[in-house]
């Protein structure tokens, strides 16, 4: 019984896992298009967590809801940062900070 309980728990925190790298996957992927869109250069290429929680989907069911953080360059001398916000696996905001105001994409 305990070796099933320990094996259950092993393949939670490896689907955890590879959750969590396709979810930022998609944030990097997202945060490189939202710079192509205003033309501006996306640093280091990565984009890092900066939030989790787990959240309801419309069908009641629980998933987590990830917010990560990027920079970018319009200038290439002046960092500005980025956020994208993912549910499940689905991009919902790309937030932009910008002298002129946030910009949302």
């Amino acid at each position: 019984m305990t070796s099933i309980l320990i094996i259950l728990f092993l393949a939670l925190i490896a689907w955890f896992w590879l959750n969590s790298i396709r979810a930022k996957e998609i944030a990097m992927q997202a945060s490189a298009e939202a710079c192509q869109q205003i033309q501006a250069q996306f640093l280091d290429q990565t984009a890092s967590l900066k939030k989790m929680k787990i959240n309801r989907n419309q069908n009641g069911r629980m998933i987590f809801e990830r917010t990560y953080g990027f920079d970018f360059s319009r200038d290439r001398e002046t960092r500005q940062q980025g956020l994208v916000t993912i549910v499940g696996q689905k991009v919902t905001q790309v937030l932009l900070d910008e002298d002129s105001g946030t910009t949302i994409l």
